[in-house]
């Protein structure tokens, strides 16, 4: 997603994030965030060092497992791998959130008095939810390329995968080698559509402006709109299987018919790049991580991802599991009808990605794509 964590690119004169108070967000979060198992000094040291290690060996073995040769040299060379806590990822997203809000214009109009001032506390409010909410949920995640940077950033958080280990009994070194697999293949994501950022910034940006519309009168503002849409996605329960996710419906009445588009269109391009990930840990052998299958059982559909999960909240879309197993069995018919390379194509331009309506039918896709 190279370009959509640029601060000041595309920049508007007034722009939603304007409407967050950042270090009031930042503060709550990190307040109301516990900081995950404590462990001694010395387990701690180790725990950093094999993420490390896991996440050298992951970027030759996704590209092995891909085809992505080719990517896989650009990103060894451009990556940068951080292994944080969970205040060092609500640090990254608040940023990558901040970068990505600048580009949306706010025409509210809104003035310094004590009702702006409400409003911009809601928002950061909901903000700081959503960055703790986060935070304590993934195991990994990678961000694109900010400015000035050459490549994407790839965050391994070590208390989460810490606790998990020790909640489920997991073998340590197969679940760090599982969760820098399944990023390094994120990123190889991007390395291979190098247009992919700005394609989805895009998106985004116009769903985004269209929700921030100027409210009739009565009506809530964009931003508080958005910061009530965010607390209920926090809240709500995941839906059953063969329930597609949708966005909150204190969003979508918003929206119009193109951008309901968009949106469709941003959902069925995150279930390709989560459907893709998880294809890949599939694709691992007990040879090579003795754990796999337990692993499988565990994590199931674990969904971190090249900042989905933050984007989908944001949006007000809680896209449901049945999305990622769609996205999954999409790459799974084409790499068994065409191979990786005939998949590959995905990558090739922004026409290539699948439609909403072909990721349940890859068939489709190949026939559209005349492989």
């Amino acid at each position: 997603m190279t370009g959509m964590n640029r601060p000041g690119a595309g920049s508007v004169e007034r722009s939603a994030a304007a409407g967050v108070d950042w270090d009031r967000a930042l503060r709550l979060a990190r307040a109301g965030t516990p900081a995950g198992p404590h462990l001694p000094g010395a387990v701690r040291r180790g725990a950093v060092a094999l993420l490390r290690r896991s996440a050298d060996d992951a970027l030759p073995w996704a590209a092995q497992l891909t085809g992505l040769t080719a990517p896989a040299r650009v990103a060894a060379d451009t990556t940068e791998v951080l292994v944080v806590d969970r205040i060092g990822l609500q640090r990254a997203n608040a940023a990558f959130l901040r970068a990505l809000m600048e580009r949306v214009p706010d025409p509210s109009e809104a003035r310094p008095g004590p009702s702006e001032a409400v409003g911009r506390a809601v928002v950061s409010s909901a903000i700081a939810g959503l960055l703790g909410l986060i935070s304590t949920r993934v195991l990994g995640q990678v961000l694109p390329a900010d400015a000035g940077e050459r490549g994407a950033r790839m965050l391994l958080v070590a208390p989460n995968v810490a606790e998990l280990q020790r909640l489920r009994d997991l073998d340590r070194i197969d679940l760090s080698a599982w969760v820098a697999l399944h990023e390094a293949t994120h990123v190889l994501q991007l390395a291979a559509a190098p247009w992919l950022t700005a394609h989805l910034t895009t998106q985004v940006e116009q769903v985004a402006t269209a929700l921030m519309r100027p409210p009739t009168p009565g009506e809530p503002t964009g931003l508080v709109r958005l910061a009530r849409a965010v607390r209920a996605g926090a809240t709500a329960h995941r839906g059953a299987p063969g329930d597609a996710g949708t966005p909150s419906p204190l969003l979508t009445d918003r929206l119009g018919a193109a951008e309901r588009e968009q949106l469709a269109a941003i959902t069925a391009t995150m279930a390709l790049l989560e459907g893709h990930a998880e294809a890949v840990l599939d694709a691992v052998e007990p040879s090579r991580m003795p754990s796999v299958y337990r692993l499988r059982a565990v994590l199931g559909h674990a969904r971190d991802g090249v900042a989905g999960t933050l984007l989908e909240r944001l949006l007000g879309v809680e896209a449901k599991q049945t999305q990622y197993v769609d996205g999954a069995a999409f790459v799974r018919g084409v790499v068994g009808r065409v191979g990786q390379a005939g998949l590959n194509a995905v990558w090739r331009e922004p026409a290539n990605l699948p439609r909403p309506e072909e990721i349940g039918r890859p068939e489709a896709w190949i026939e559209r794509m005349g492989l």
